[in-house]
């Protein structure tokens, strides 16, 4: 059995020599003395995490030593020792934080026994029910709550003591796509693989907290220089960065730290916690894992971050994305015969924003499904627009992620969405790229299978850019392949990109694909590909992306152009 340590506090040498030998006769034995050492020192001593119980003899300072340990949250049972006793002083030292009482001339062995053990189970549940108030469910590590109480007992000791204390404020970056591409599962391991990580490269002094689905912070204590804390940050970036398998893949993330030294940074709970996440947020303005210590005179506007991420959260509840369109062109004869969807977000005050300027915002926050869907309602708008238009043989072609293709609700979504627009699904094309389906080969697979049903086609996007796998080609429902503009860029110029380019053509001829390239900005190019069998272009020698209504002055004005090569 484990020995309680029960320290008695009295200027009477009786009360000591009576209590010991009871403590002495508790059977099995349990009770121990603590030193004598700590009476001379009794702040200090109810403050010890040693001490399970204080038996304290009522006196002058009795009052004032309860109402200091109350301040400075001793977690020790304190049971007083009375000459007497009476419902108004009970009521009174226990207002003060007194637990129970013992009374000189009663203390049988049973009783004093009883309340020790009493009073020291209650501080043990209490303790429990603290630490998992205080702890993060998933990791195990300091939740918010925990976190606040730790690093302002950190900044006290700190202070008393005179030394410094560091803050990390860690952030995992794009862990929102994690969790669209894996699953909350995967995201969950992800997490407590991270959180093992941290400890790994922390001392024995440091401490961890969760303070979010991504985020953790690290208490740093006694630490000499900035140049250790950026030390020890280094080597967190580098654990964190390890490869880790989800779903039987190798993933590998990055993350953003910054850091606040108490008290060059921040002498306050609040200064301190804004300033180290103002230095994350700096570093996450930064491709790849990065760490930044806090400075008055870092020049970032984290307001303007923070005002980038509301204005997307209202963006799409106001669907202020919109859709543009790049004509596809059948090359045999000059008419238009399809359209690739590409986003636009319709700023109030900032205008048009084309995606590189927000779509790894729209990533990083876990709003691509949503606009996804946002983005296959306008398409299908679109279609009926064009049969109503008297354009009813042209294709959508719009650009499905990974999050969208796995989201166990994507067939339920895009048939719901069809059927409501009712539009002809045969004319709605999806667009794949390598990497997406190599993700996950066997689900993706499946998905297209299901969406085949209703009648949608499938192109492969951006082929021979990535780790070309050729049996996608020939297990994989897909209806067309799509040159990257990468290797129609020099054409005919570049003898590379005319032997890839044409080696595409001829694979896709032989699988029954159709080919469509991309990127064609020169009439040289277009005839190249023309002359080697490529059916379909799109490009800026015929059009950029335009909004729908601008459509059919654009249909008009290639009806001219044949007509004006037929007469020339």
């Amino acid at each position: 059995m484990d020995l309680h340590t029960v320290l008695i506090i009295s200027e009477h040498k009786t009360d000591h020599l009576i209590l010991s030998a009871c403590l002495e006769r508790a059977a099995p034995t349990r009770f121990q003395l603590a030193s004598p050492n700590l009476i001379r020192r009794p702040l200090e001593a109810l403050l010890d995490p040693s001490i399970d119980a204080v038996i304290m003899a009522n006196g002058p300072e009795t009052e004032y030593l309860l109402r200091l340990a109350q301040k400075n949250n001793a977690t020790a049972p304190i049971i007083l020792l009375l000459d007497e006793v009476s419902p108004k002083i009970s009521a009174q030292l226990r207002e003060y934080g007194a637990q129970d009482y013992l009374v000189r001339g009663q203390l049988q062995d049973q009783l004093v026994h009883r309340i020790l053990d009493y009073s020291i189970q209650l501080k043990e549940a209490r303790d429990q029910i603290q630490q998992l108030s205080n702890r993060d469910a998933l990791t195990g590590a300091l939740n918010r709550a925990g976190f606040r109480a730790h690093l302002e007992r950190a900044m006290d000791r700190s202070e008393r003591y005179g030394f410094n204390t560091a803050l990390l404020y860690i952030n995992v970056d794009q862990f929102a796509n994690v969790n669209d591409n894996y699953g909350e599962a995967d995201g969950d391991l992800m997490i407590k693989t991270i959180s093992r990580r941290l400890i790994n490269k922390m001392r024995s002094t440091d401490s961890i907290a969760r303070l979010g689905g991504d985020e953790f912070a690290v208490v740093l204590e006694d630490v000499s220089s900035s140049a250790d804390v950026a030390l020890i940050a280094e080597k967190m970036l580098g654990s964190i960065s390890a490869p880790m398998i989800l779903s039987e893949q190798q993933v590998s993330v990055e993350a953003s730290i910054g850091a606040a030294i108490f008290p060059d940074d921040g002498r306050e709970f609040p200064d301190l916690v804004d300033n180290a996440r103002s230095a994350m947020q700096q570093a996450k303005s930064v491709p790849g894992g990065k760490f930044i210590r806090y400075s008055e005179q870092l020049l970032f506007d984290v307001a303007g971050g923070n005002s980038l991420a509301a204005e997307l959260r209202n963006a799409v509840r106001k669907n202020q994305f919109e859709l543009h369109y790049q004509p596809r062109i059948n090359l045999n004869d000059g008419q238009l015969v399809g359209l690739e969807a590409l986003l636009r977000w319709n700023h109030p005050e900032r205008g048009l924003l084309c995606p590189g300027e927000f779509l790894s915002a729209c990533e990083d926050m876990g709003l691509m499904k949503t606009i996804g869907y946002q983005v296959i309602q306008h398409a299908c708008s679109a279609l009926i627009w064009l049969a109503e238009q008297g354009m009813d043989h042209v294709d959508v072609a719009v650009n499905i992620s990974f999050s969208q293709i796995q989201d166990n609700r994507f067939l339920e979504i895009v048939k719901d969405i069809v059927t409501r627009s009712g539009a002809d699904a045969s004319l709605l094309e999806f667009e794949l790229t390598e990497s997406t389906i190599l993700k996950n080969p066997g689900t993706i697979k499946e998905r297209m299978d299901e969406l085949r049903q209703l009648g949608i086609s499938f192109s492969l996007d951006d082929f021979g850019t990535g780790f070309s796998q050729l049996s996608h080609l020939t297990e994989l429902p897909i209806n067309a392949l799509k040159i990257d503009a990468c290797f129609v860029r020099d054409l005919p110029r570049n003898p590379h990109q005319e032997a890839v380019c044409t080696m595409i053509i001829e694979m896709a001829h032989r699988l029954g694909m159709l080919v469509i390239a991309e990127g064609a900005e020169t009439h040289e190019q277009v005839e190249f590909l023309r002359n080697n069998n490529c059916q379909q272009v799109q490009g800026f020698y015929y059009s950029p992306a335009i909004p729908l209504q601008q459509l059919p002055r654009f249909v008009q004005e290639q009806r001219f152009k044949r007509r004006e090569r037929l007469f020339s």
